[in-house]
């Protein structure tokens, strides 16, 4: 009884143990996740401010030609890479 008491003491200690390093790594790999949205959040925001910018700047300006702003920032870009992004994801 002794000897099964003991190993089932090493068990238990070693899935503790085991239990403790799984929830280690997914807490650092919960933090890299955290990093890159917000890298990704800063980006959309600087890009924001500069589209912002764009298009007051191009707003205030009196074009002779006609051009929408879609021809000063070509939209289908982004709808592409929009759809590349959402197949990689799959």
């Amino acid at each position: 009884m002794g000897v099964c008491a003991l190993l089932l003491g090493i068990l238990l200690a070693i899935l503790v143990l085991y239990g403790l390093l799984l929830f280690w790594v997914l807490n650092e790999r919960l933090k890299e996740i955290y990093h890159l949205v917000r890298v990704s959040r800063e980006g959309v925001e600087s890009m924001k401010k500069s589209l912002g910018e764009l298009l007051k700047t191009r707003g205030g300006e009196r074009r002779e030609e006609n051009r929408s702003e879609e021809e000063h920032f070509p939209l289908h870009f982004l709808q592409s890479e929009i759809k590349e992004r959402k197949g990689e994801g799959r």
